[in-house]
C-alpha cells in the first residue's frame, strides 16, 4: 500500500497551474484502482462493477440495462473477458469520402462504431489501450462536434487502414460523456478543447481498395440459383394499414423465421441456415441471414438482392396473398384487401476471388427503399407531370460534382428549402463500397428550417446522405435524413425517393417514403403519421423547383450535337422519350 498512499499524498500537494483539475481526478480515479488491486478488492462481480463505473463517471441510466446494450451485443457479439456496455452515442464517421452516420458504442474495454446506409453495414472497434489520443478539432463551421481519433498503430476501418479517425459527435450532451469516458479509461492530458496537434500530420497513404468480385464459376445457371434463392414472408399486423412483420401465427410453422426456402410448393428450413442458428436473431434480419457458405466444394462469400418482375411483382419484389399455405399459386402483384401476408425473393451471388464487375453492378440494389423497404415505401406519395423538360439535362445536373452551382438544379432546392451552411461531401461510387450500390453516393450536412410543431425548434441540424441513379428510361434522386434538433430525431432515419420518367413526352416525377427506425421510441406512431403528409409538401416544392430550374438553366442547356449537325429532339422535349413521343 506503500506505493499508493505516497501518490495520493502527491495528489494533495498544491498542482501545477499548467495540469487542468480534471486530469488530476482521472489520476485519482486511475490510482484508486491500484489501491483497490493491491488491497485484494479487484475480483469484483460485473454488478458491482458496472454500478461503480457508472458512479464514478457520474452517469444516469446507461449501462447493461439499457436498451442499447442488447444491440451492442447483437452487432458486436464477440465480447472481451469483463466487458461492460456504457453508452450508445449518435455520431458520424468519415472514410475517404463518404461519412458514416451511425451509432458510437462505449464499454469499459472499447470504443465501437456501427452504420448501416444504402445497405453499406460498417462495424468497427478498438481497444482504449489502442487509442493514443481523442482530442475535439475546432467547429465553427461544423453542425457537429468533430473529434480526430489517433491510433498508436493502424487499425482496420472497412478494408482501409488509417491512422487517425474522422468522429463527429452529434449532441452536446453526448459529447461531455465522451470526455468523461476518455479521461477515465485513456488518461490524463490526451483530450484538449478545440485544441489542433501541435505535431504536423504527414499525408495518409491511401491503402489499395480491396474488393470482392465473382468468379467465373458452376453457380451462375439460373436453374442453380433459384434452388438456392431465399424467401422472405411478413404477414400484415391490420386489415386497415400496410403494416407488416415477422410471421406470428400458430400455424406459420417455418414461415415464424422469416428467411425460408421455397421446394415443391412448401416452405422449408433453408439449408444455408444451421440447425443450431438462433431463430429469433434470424427473423430480426432486414436481409437474408447468410454471408458465407459451403457450396460446390469450398467456402464461399455471397450477397443477396431481390429480383423484381413486371406483372408477376410490385417495383420492390413482393407478391400478396391470402396465406402462406396457397403454395405458388393465387399470389398478386399489388396488396389487395384481402391480402393477409406476402412475399418476396432474394437471390445470391456468390465469390471466391476475381472475376469481372459487370454481373455484381447488374444485381446491386438501385434504391434505399429497395434494400430497407419500411413498411408502406411502395406507395407513392406524390405524382406529378410537370412538363417537356429533358430527362437527360435532368440526370446531368443531378450528376453535377458542384451542388452549390447557382445554375445546379440542386442548388435552386436548396435556396427553396432555406438550407444553410452546407457541407457537401464529394461524390462515392456506389461500387466503391463492399455492399455494391448503383449510381452515386454523397453525404451533406447543414441546417434547415423546421415546420411549425409542438417541440420543435425553428430550425434543425440535418446529417442526410443522397443518392443520385441514372437509369435509361428514368433518373433516381434518394435521401436518408437525420434531424437532430427534433425531438427523438435521432432515433429515426426519414427517406424520400423521387423517380424521374417521361410519359407522353412530359417528365414525370413519383415519390415514395419511408421511416427507418434506429431505435424504438413513444413518438413513433406519431412521427409515422405526421412524415408522409410533411414529403408530400415538400415534393409539390420540389416539384415547382425542377420547372423553374428548367425555365430558368435547364431549356438553355445544350445537349452534344451530332455529327449530323442536327440538335437531337431532346434538348427540347423529354430526352430519351422523345423518339417515341414524335414517332
Amino acid at each position: 500500500g506503500h506505493f499508493s498512499c505516497a501518490a495520493v499524498v502527491n495528489l494533495t500537494q498544491e498542482p501545477d497551474e499548467d495540469v487542468p483539475l480534471q486530469h488530476l481526478r482521472a489520476a485519482e480515479q486511475h490510482l484508486a484502482a491500484v489501491e483497490r488491486w493491491l488491497r485484494g478488492e479487484g475480483s469484483e462481480n460485473s454488478t458491482a462493477k458496472a454500478e461503480r463505473l457508472a458512479r464514478e463517471l457520474g452517469l444516469e441510466g446507461g449501462g447493461p440495462e439499457a436498451p442499447e446494450a442488447e444491440e451492442f451485443l447483437r452487432v458486436f457479439p464477440e465480447q472481451l473477458g469483463g466487458e461492460i456496455f456504457i453508452r450508445a452515442l449518435t455520431g458520424s464517421v468519415k472514410v475517404r469520402n463518404f461519412r458514416h452516420p451511425g451509432k458510437i458504442f462505449i464499454s469499459n474495454s472499447r470504443l465501437c462504431f456501427y452504420s448501416s446506409v444504402l445497405g453499406v453495414e460498417v462495424t468497427f472497434a478498438a481497444k482504449w489501450a489502442q487509442i493514443a489520443s481523442l482530442r475535439l478539432e475546432e467547429n465553427s463551421d461544423s453542425h457537429t462536434y468533430p473529434v480526430l481519433v489517433s491510433f498508436k498503430d493502424d487499425v482496420d476501418f472497412d478494408g482501409q487502414a488509417i491512422k487517425e479517425l474522422d468522429l463527429r459527435i452529434f449532441e452536446f450532451g453526448d459529447l461531455g460523456l465522451l470526455q468523461k469516458c476518455v479521461r477515465y479509461f485513456v488518461g490524463a492530458d490526451l483530450f484538449g478543447a478545440y485544441e489542433k496537434s501541435a505535431t504536423v500530420k504527414s499525408p495518409e497513404a491511401k491503402a489499395p481498395q480491396t474488393r470482392l468480385v465473382r468468379t467465373a464459376s458452376m453457380i451462375s445457371p439460373d436453374e442453380v440459383l433459384k434452388e438456392l434463392s431465399m424467401w422472405e414472408l411478413e404477414r400484415r399486423t391490420n386489415l386497415f394499414k400496410h403494416h407488416w412483420k415477422t410471421p406470428y401465427w400458430l400455424h406459420d410453422g417455418v414461415a415464424k423465421m422469416k428467411w425460408v426456402a421455397f421446394e415443391d410448393n412448401v416452405y422449408t428450413r433453408h439449408p444455408f441456415i444451421s440447425a443450431d442458428a438462433n431463430e429469433a436473431r434470424i427473423a430480426e434480419s432486414e436481409t437474408p441471414p447468410v454471408e458465407t457458405v459451403e457450396f460446390l466444394g469450398q467456402r464461399r462469400k455471397c450477397s443477396w438482392s431481390t429480383c423484381p418482375v413486371d406483372g408477376e411483382t410490385d417495383e420492390l419484389g413482393w407478391q400478396y396473398s391470402t396465406d402462406f399455405v396457397v403454395g405458388n399459386t393465387g399470389w398478386l402483384p399489388y396488396c389487395g384487401s384481402v391480402s393477409f401476408v406476402r412475399r418476396r425473393c432474394w437471390q445470391p451471388s456468390f465469390y471466391t476471388d476475381a472475376e469481372e464487375i459487370g454481373k455484381i453492378r447488374d444485381r446491386a440494389p438501385t434504391t434505399i427503399l429497395q434494400n430497407k423497404a419500411p413498411s408502406g415505401a411502395k406507395t407513392p406519395i406524390f405524382e406529378k407531370l410537370l412538363g417537356e423538360i429533358s430527362l437527360d439535362l435532368l440526370g446531368a445536373s443531378l450528376e453535377k460534382d458542384d451542388w452549390k452551382d447557382p445554375d445546379s438544379l440542386m442548388s435552386f432546392y436548396w435556396q427553396e428549402m432555406g438550407a444553410s451552411q452546407l457541407e457537401i461531401s464529394d461524390w462515392s461510387d456506389g461500387e466503391s463500397f463492399v455492399s455494391v450500390v448503383k449510381g452515386k453516393v454523397r453525404t451533406i450536412e447543414m441546417r434547415t428550417p423546421v415546420p411549425p410543431a409542438p417541440m420543435c425548434p425553428k430550425e434543425t441540424r440535418v446529417q442526410s446522405t443522397w443518392h443520385v441513379v441514372i437509369l435509361p428510361d428514368k433518373v433516381l434522386l434518394e435521401s436518408v435524413t437525420m434531424s437532430l434538433d427534433v425531438p427523438c430525431g435521432t432515433n429515426f432515419n426519414v427517406i424520400a425517393c423521387d423517380t424521374f420518367t417521361v410519359q407522353g413526352g412530359k417528365l414525370k416525377m413519383l415519390r415514395t417514403c419511408g421511416v427507418e427506425w434506429l431505435q424504438s421510441t413513444w413518438l413513433k406512431s406519431m412521427v409515422e403519421q405526421n412524415v408522409p403528409p410533411q414529403l408530400t409538401a415538400v415534393a409539390e416544392r420540389m416539384s415547382q423547383v425542377v420547372t423553374r430550374w428548367w425555365d430558368k438553366v435547364g431549356s438553355k442547356l445544350e445537349q452534344p450535337v451530332p455529327e449530323g449537325g442536327v440538335a437531337p429532339a431532346a434538348a427540347t422535349g423529354c430526352g430519351r422519350k422523345s423518339q417515341d413521343v414524335h414517332g
